[in-house]
């Protein structure tokens, strides 16, 4: 998987409708180096369609993210499903195709990796815990109990029996 096999290119389009199908696993998050992620399995579409002056391109994502619970390090699965809608606007002024969503009359290829990456990363719950997982469990963390075996120097003791008096 490389990260050209996320450009759309609207000049090739034979319709003005197009769906496009990924499957985004291990290999999707090696593409970037420092991801926050290695693991998943998730299932995108992405249905693009062309208007005047515009296009409009729509996500939906359905699938799990594979990642360590926060409080007790066990494995989890964290559900990931989200639907997006970005309309890009068609422009042939040099100062605004510097901003995001607006593309070149001219070369219109549009690469959606990022979007996707983003909205993996907003759809997940900020917390990583078990309670989060797509079975819903709570951490199983073991706390060493306290013991109240504490020496007692007696001449503390003694001084305690003065106070109470």
């Amino acid at each position: 998987m490389k990260l050209t096999d996320f450009d759309i290119e609207f000049i090739k389009f034979k319709n003005e409708k197009a769906t496009f199908h990924y499957k985004i696993g291990d290999a999707f998050f090696k593409i970037k180096e420092n991801s926050l992620f290695s693991s998943g399995d998730i299932k995108g579409t992405v249905v693009c369609e062309r208007n005047d002056g515009n296009i409009s391109v729509k996500y939906d994502l359905d699938g799990h993210m594979n990642m360590q619970c926060e409080r007790c390090l066990n494995d989890i699965k964290v559900g990931v499903q989200s639907e997006r809608h970005d309309v890009l606007k068609l422009t042939q002024n040099e100062d605004l195709l510097k901003e995001e969503n607006y593309l070149s009359v001219n070369y219109q290829v549009y690469n959606i990796y990022d979007s996707i990456y983003e909205q993996i990363c907003l759809d997940l719950p900020t917390r990583k815990i078990c309670k989060h997982s797509l079975n819903h469990e709570e951490c199983e963390i073991q706390h060493p109990e306290a013991e109240n075996t504490k020496e007692v120097d007696e001449r503390w003791a003694d001084l305690k029996k003065l106070i109470k008096k």
